[in-house]
């Protein structure tokens, strides 16, 4: 298959993540304004990938293929995975009401795994720390930061430390278990009556 070289980084780009996902035990996902590819639905994959401004181009099935190939790292029983979704990560409209509640089902379908932890953080929580940008935590050797033009990957173990201790504050301030599901639940509702 030849793939154009925009498709080409975008697929080496998801066979990275695919390597960090698979030697990481404990991954700390902290997402203020999208859910990860790891925890959305293809029709809502398909929506980022083709209509918004961090559009791919080229073969964006091949790169949908292998998000869900990623996904597969969730049924590992060995792995722990904590998603913190701010509320506009999760309601932000970026796509036809039926595609927004059917993603904030599965988020509440993929908290009731044993290994998966997603908490939401409301706007109504009054929270000191700004959400600056999407970032994970791999064990306590890797963070990486998401931004606009790439991702920036830091192994200093003082860095590390700086995005654990962040990720804790903002989820000391989140719902989880079933009281997320409520709220995921109230929202996929409101999505759907919006539709």
């Amino acid at each position: 298959m030849n793939l154009e070289p925009e498709s080409s980084a975008a697929s080496g780009v998801q066979l990275e993540l695919a390597a960090l996902e698979k030697s990481a035990v404990h991954l700390r996902y902290f997402l203020p304004s999208i859910p990860t590819g790891l925890i959305q639905t293809p029709e809502y994959m398909r929506h980022v990938m083709t209509r918004t401004s961090a559009s791919a181009t080229g073969d964006v099935d091949r790169v949908i293929a292998l998000k869900l190939e990623r996904q597969a790292v969730l049924n590992d029983p060995e792995k722990r995975f904590e998603f913190l979704l701010t509320e506009s990560a999760i309601r932000w409209q970026l796509c036809e009401a039926a595609v927004m509640a059917q993603q904030i089902e599965h988020l509440v379908s993929l908290s009731r795994r044993p290994n998966v932890d997603v908490k939401v953080l409301p706007l109504s929580a009054r929270v000191s720390e700004v959400p600056f940008n999407t970032f994970t935590v791999y064990d306590t050797t890797l963070a990486t930061l998401e931004v606009f033009t790439g991702r920036v990957v830091l192994r200093e173990a003082k860095d590390v430390e700086h995005y654990s201790r962040l990720f804790e504050a903002f989820a000391g301030h989140a719902y989880t278990d079933d009281a997320a599901r409520q709220l995921l639940d109230d929202w996929a509702q409101s999505s759907s009556a919006s539709g």
